[in-house]
């Protein structure tokens, strides 16, 4: 990180009374090392941004066209990474928490203190800020890493068994589709995706004749199949994951009236992810080819989910499913883009 310190800072200071602003700046004229440039609304500070982004802004809380926390938005809105530095006449400590939980660096009450504290706060800011984003950098290089990886053990268990490759990534890509249908969160719908790529990982503990074998599965082979799951938490349970991946994995053979498997969870007890990787997994695996069948088609498919809709599959989650497959098709399946970190 470069010196602060001795580097010249371009500080927005947004404030519509002169008076204020002018006192800011002959007191950081007194210190040195820094160039001001002034706004009176939050408008012509957006728009000093955009023309000439600064270093760090010293936002004042009360505008002629914003008032509070709100003020704090609009900028973080025109510059996400920007530090701000609140510069007010409310002496408010429960206002000042409220800006810092809303990205703000740092809470200056007007009147109090000289250029030397002003001069060390926005220092402060600025390095806090680029610390901030150093961190958020480091944790979406991992997550991307930890999302290849989890690809990687997707495609690793495909190549055992040829006659389903490509299920686990149409079975997340659809659960991703759903997850967006219902509103979940970026975070929660990542943790789906990623589940979804490896929901069938257990099956790695499957002879590979099993999986390929054609024509109907008997009774002993069917058993084995259906140990997956379970051999799948066991794979992945000790992995620290940001989401409950082992778990959506153990679950996703679940039904809603206890029918499913490994351990005959009903209603709540299944995780929604689970729900939602239930579904995908049917409808992928019913519209599509298999070993021991041909496939079957998007209308069995959808017919299976309609009649157990509330029995054996979570209503809600059937009815995103249907939406976006007749908004798409089945080319939703298809849409294996990056999500963006």
């Amino acid at each position: 990180m470069a010196d602060l310190r001795s580097a010249s800072i371009n500080l927005l200071i947004v404030e519509d009374n002169p008076a204020d602003a002018r006192l800011v700046e002959l007191m950081l004229a007194e210190v040195g090392g820094f160039r001001c440039a002034k706004a009176e609304t939050l408008a012509a500070a957006v728009d000093a941004i955009a023309d000439h982004p600064p270093d760090a802004v010293l936002l004042d809380l009360s505008l002629p066209d914003g008032q509070g926390i709100a003020t704090v938005e609009r900028i973080r809105a025109a510059a996400p990474f920007l530090p701000i530095v609140i510069c007010t006449g409310f002496d408010d400590e429960a206002m000042g928490l409220m800006a810092l939980q809303h990205g703000c660096q740092d809470y200056l009450v007007k009147g109090q203190g000289d250029g030397t504290l002003i001069r060390r706060t926005i220092l402060y800011a600025i390095e806090r800020k680029a610390m901030e984003e150093e961190r958020r950098q480091a944790a979406n290089r991992l997550r991307r890493v930890l999302l290849q990886t989890v690809r990687s053990l997707s495609l690793t268990l495909e190549m055992r068994d040829p006659y389903t490759t490509g299920h686990q990534r149409r079975v997340a890509q659809l659960a991703v589709a759903i997850g967006h249908r219902l509103g979940l969160s970026e975070d929660t719908i990542e943790g789906l995706r990623t589940g979804g790529l490896v929901h069938d990982i257990g099956k790695i503990h499957v002879p590979a004749e099993f999986l390929s074998r054609p024509g109907k599965l008997s009774i002993e082979v069917h058993k084995v199949i259906r140990m997956h799951p379970q051999m799948g938490w066991e794979i992945m349970r000790d992995i620290e994951f940001p989401w409950p991946v082992a778990d959506m994995i153990r679950q996703h053979h679940e039904r809603l009236d206890g029918t499913g498997y490994p351990q005959g969870l009903k209603g709540d007890e299944i995780l929604l992810e689970s729900r939602i990787l239930a579904v995908a997994d049917v409808f992928e695996a019913i519209s599509s080819h298999r070993p021991y069948r041909p496939a079957l088609g998007m209308d069995i498919a959808t017919a299976e989910l309609r009649d157990h809709s509330g029995t054996r599959y979570d209503p809600a989650v059937v009815q995103a499913c249907l939406d976006v497959v007749a908004e798409k098709g089945v080319t939703v399946m298809d849409d294996d883009s990056q999500p963006d970190l």
